[in-house]
This record gives structure tokens, C-alpha cells and sequence, in this order.
């Protein structure tokens, strides 16, 4: 492999017009210059590169033919060492992240725009997959963090809340429920409701939330189950049921919900 280094000193031979020249340019020895030269040209196939030519040193139509591969050469060594450089100090590379389709569609837009003006030059590879599928992930190292509606205590995870967000019970706009001011928790027994999937985070904080209000999932009456938030409001306008919803979810009345 030929070394920029060697290319470096026949450039500076070539430009200079002698060894002695080179080697002040270069703050190195004649001999050493010499020393680079040959071994340039021992790499090469043990060719000249350069002829005597009166007082000055000219390349052989050996050097002619390196020249200006070798000044490309050093320009791009050049260039990646500049870049480098230039990167001193800024997180690179790829991140793998795992949410589940309901943080996709709420959270997931807003912090990958604050992240990638935070981190420009980081690469963002979405998974999006049932929670346990997720946490599987993190086990097998194939993802970097999860983005979860609930906190996960287990061992070799680090789980972080960075933030709380309520619950809303919504129906369509044609349910009597909506005259009422505020819907007793006995009332639900009464009610279809329209649920994440059994296991989902989101349906473990609906089932535990109803539990502490006196009302236990056997007294549930379950019309529909989805993965997505999308799904469920579709459903609860269409006249399937009832719901639980992040209120940074909730849609405006005139989209058939109340």
C-alpha cells in the first residue's frame, strides 16, 4: 500500500526540483529525503522516478505516470483528515430505537426533530413492535432504548419517565354520557369499550387505574381491541364504544368524537 507519506516527499521533489530542496521544505535531512524516495520506488517495482536533468531533479515517465494519482491521493488524505477534524467533538453513528405504534403516532415526531437538531449527524433507525418484542430487543442488544408508555423495572434496564400524561374518556358525539358532567366509574360496567390489546402497556394503566376506582377487568365489557391509537378512535366513532385516550390525543368535536 503506498504511503502518503512517501507521496508527500515525491511531490515535494517534483515541485522543489532536488532532494536538498525537498528536505527543507519537508524539515527533514537530504538522506532521509533519498531514503523516502527509493522507498517509494522499491513499492512501485523497484522503477526510477526521477533523472538528472542539469542542476534539477525531473520525474521519468514512471513519476509522470504516479503524478497526478499521487496528488490525488494526498489531497484526499488531506480532505478525510480535515473532516475528522472538523468532527472533534460531534456524536456520529446509528441508533436503533424501539417504540410501540401508539408512541410512534403521539410522541415519536416531536423528540426526532428535537433529537436530530440536537445530533445532526446520529442516523435514526425506528422499530416499531409489540412491548414485549421491544423488550426483547434491548436484552438481545439490538436496540439502543425503547420508547414506552409505562415505566419497566427489570433487571439491566434503566427506565427513565420523562414525563405523565392523563387519560380522557372519549365517545361519539352522539352518546348520552357526553351531557353528563362527569362519568361515575360504575357507569363502565354498563359500557363497551374499545381497548388497547390485552398486555399492552396502555391497557395494563386503563385496567389499573379502573381497579383502584372499584372496577376490575372481569367487570369490563370489551367490543374491540387494537394496537393503535388511530384504531381505537375509529372505532369509538363508529359507535363501538367507549375509550381511554392520552388527552394529547384528543380530537376536536367536530371529528365525530366527545
Amino acid at each position: 500500500m503506498l504511503s502518503t507519506f512517501h507521496l508527500r516527499t515525491f511531490l515535494a521533489v517534483v515541485d522543489e526540483g532536488s532532494y536538498s530542496a525537498a528536505a527543507q521544505k519537508l524539515h527533514m535531512s537530504q538522506p532521509a529525503v533519498s531514503q523516502q524516495i527509493r522507498a517509494l520506488e522499491e513499492q512501485l517495482g523497484d522503477v526510477r522516478l526521477f533523472r538528472r536533468v542539469g542542476q534539477r531533479m525531473v520525474p521519468t515517465h514512471a513519476g509522470e505516470e504516479l503524478l497526478s494519482s499521487a496528488r490525488d491521493l494526498v489531497m484526499l488524505a488531506e480532505r478525510a483528515a480535515q473532516s475528522i477534524i472538523a468532527l472533534r467533538g460531534q456524536v456520529t453513528g446509528r441508533v436503533v430505537v424501539g417504540c410501540t405504534s401508539n408512541s410512534a403516532e403521539r410522541l415519536l415526531p416531536q423528540l426526532l426533530a428535537a433529537f436530530h437538531e440536537q445530533f445532526p449527524a446520529v442516523s435514526v433507525e425506528l422499530e416499531v413492535a409489540q412491548a414485549d418484542a421491544l423488550i426483547d430487543g434491548i436484552a438481545e442488544r439490538r436496540l439502543a432504548l425503547l420508547l414506552l408508555e409505562e415505566q419497566q423495572r427489570r433487571r439491566g434496564m434503566e427506565s427513565l419517565a420523562f414525563g405523565v400524561e392523563p387519560l380522557a374518556l372519549v365517545a361519539a358525539n352522539t352518546s348520552p354520557l357526553l351531557k353528563q358532567e362527569q362519568v361515575p366509574p360504575g357507569v363502565l360496567r354498563e359500557q363497551s369499550l374499545v381497548l388497547p390489546r390485552v398486555g399492552a402497556p396502555l391497557r395494563r394503566i386503563i385496567e389499573e387505574g379502573l381497579r383502584r376506582r372499584g372496577v376490575v377487568a372481569t367487570d369490563l365489557k370489551v367490543a374491540f381491541e387494537a394496537d393503535s391509537l388511530i384504531a381505537i378512535m375509529q372505532g369509538v366513532r363508529v359507535g363501538m364504544g367507549l375509550a381511554f385516550v392520552p388527552k394529547s390525543c384528543l380530537p376536536a368535536r367536530s371529528e365525530g368524537l366527545g
